[in-house]
């Protein structure tokens, strides 16, 4: 399998983007939950949870086949071990992922509880994360190098470790679910250059290739035959224009709603994505609980409104300093688009390219834009919470009803009727505030040989743009 990233540090909770580093970590390190295609949240080495009453807290049960590699049992007080030093700042970069977790705590061989500071109907899909991995507690006694070492639980163990170009994975035996170890041996590459990365693939060194969307013309002479075929997840991530909603220019809502009509969407995705990036309006996109059908296209690529409410907000003297991560395609692209777009309606934007690490910082510090995906998680909570809750992407707290509905949908003991209307109320605020400029759904693809099966149970997928490769295999 052919990936865009190569592997790099190799300890899970030293993770500084588990969607970076997801493929290479999923094979070897098992979690308490996983999600599976749809998506759900199903049981991994937890085989059952019970919220408490006020819902803050969960225990899981564990199943009693499951081993580390080297033959230690994975049980409460390993899960406790890893937990505590996954959510540890000092040992682990990711432990902002788990900050709502206040306590791990083994109650018994077989059983974990799990504390948060709120209820959270959304913890089980949290610990589905590779940040929050159940790593084998001999290798943290003995301070095994887990950035060059692995040491897990899980359908494969690694052979061989190239960093900075792939890892070569070998089925564990005993391992309790066959279904997740397909394949003998699972081989993932990182190959960054789109172009080396279609010709590995039309070559036949790979067998399933990551398809950026706009590879789409290049592959069809290959799709088109009856060996190859490609696979499309469901759209959950989009790209947008993240916006300070606190910089003084675009404190009134009007003028983020001019924006948004100034923005021609379909230009775009015809232009440059080959027609893969279906325009969106709203942060819960179709399908997905939440999802508001009736604000339909509610910013069609109108400059007229754009200018009428600009003009009635009194908003003459708008900048937006953009920002794009230096030589990322297609946002470079995309931004020069939106740059001349915008100019058509009297805004100015200054692009600004910096380096990915140093992009979502500065759009944290507040006054910048970020165009970039906003992410996307198994839950709306998740996604909604963390794009517009969380001040590194969301600099200004978005309204006091927007907050309110976000934080009430934690909880477990509602309906999931009335979780799904929180989710709706949020959902529409964000779209008739005009939160961000809203751009596109961007797909998640793989091109794939038709020896390949699994391929549609990439799970975390169907949320986010990378692909659990555990329940691929070849066919014999």
């Amino acid at each position: 399998m052919a990936w865009t990233l190569a592997p790099g540090n190799l300890d899970p909770h030293q993770s500084g983007n588990y969607q970076v580093d997801f493929n290479y970590l999923s094979p070897v390190y098992d979690r308490l939950t996983v999600v599976v295609a749809g998506p759900s949240v199903e049981p991994m080495l937890a085989e059952s949870w019970e919220y408490s009453a006020d819902g803050t807290s969960v225990d899981f049960t564990l199943r009693t086949d499951a081993t580390f590699h080297d033959g230690t049992p994975v049980n409460a007080a390993a899960v406790v071990k890893s937990l505590s030093r996954a959510r540890d700042p000092q040992q682990a970069k990711s432990a902002n992922t788990l900050a709502m977790v206040t306590d791990v705590q083994e109650i018994d061989d077989r059983t974990v509880r799990v504390v948060a500071n709120r209820p959270a109907v959304d913890l089980p899909a949290v610990l589905s994360s590779t940040t929050a991995a159940i790593i084998n507690p001999v290798a943290l006694d003995n301070e095994v190098d887990l950035s060059v070492e692995m040491a897990g639980s899980g359908p494969y163990v690694p052979e061989q470790i190239r960093r900075g170009d792939r890892i070569v994975f070998k089925r564990y035996d005993g391992y309790w679910d066959p279904e997740a170890q397909k394949a003998a041996t699972l081989e993932i590459i990182g190959i960054g250059d789109d172009n080396a990365r279609l010709n590995a693939f039309r070559s036949g060194q790979i067998d399933v290739m990551l398809a950026k969307a706009g590879q789409t013309d290049d592959l069809q002479p290959l799709i088109s035959q009856s060996q190859y075929d490609m696979y499309a997840y469901p759209v959950s991530q989009f790209y947008a224009v993240q916006l300070d909603i606190g910089q003084p220019e675009l404190q009134d809502p009007k003028v983020r709603r001019a924006l948004n009509f100034a923005i021609d969407r379909e230009g775009i995705n015809a232009g440059l994505l080959n027609g893969q990036c279906a325009p969106v309006y709203q942060p819960i996109p179709e399908g997905v609980d939440g999802h508001n059908g009736s604000l339909g296209e509610a910013y069609a690529y109108d400059p007229t409104e754009a200018r009428r409410l600009l003009e009635e907000a009194g908003a003459d003297d708008i900048t937006l300093r953009l920002i794009t991560v230096a030589g990322l395609s297609p946002q470079q692209e995309m931004a020069t688009a939106i740059q001349a777009q915008l100019a058509e309606v009297g805004a100015k934007v200054e692009i600004v390219p910096l380096p990915t690490a140093d992009a979502q910082l500065r759009m944290g510090e507040g006054g910048y834009a970020l165009l970039n995906p906003r992410l996307a998680y198994p839950t709306p909570a998740q996604t909604l919470q963390t794009n517009y809750l969380t001040e590194l992407r969301f600099p200004t707290p978005p309204s006091q009803e927007f907050q309110d509905a976000v934080v009430k949908s934690f909880d477990p003991n509602i309906s999931d009727a009335e979780r799904t209307e929180l989710y709706s109320t949020a959902s529409t605020i964000a779209s008739e505030d005009a939160y961000d400029l809203f751009v596109c759904g961007v797909p998640t693809q793989v091109a794939f040989t038709n020896k390949v099966v699994g391929v549609e149970e990439g799970g975390q997928a169907d949320f986010v743009g990378i692909v659990d490769p555990r329940y691929m295999g070849i066919a014999s």
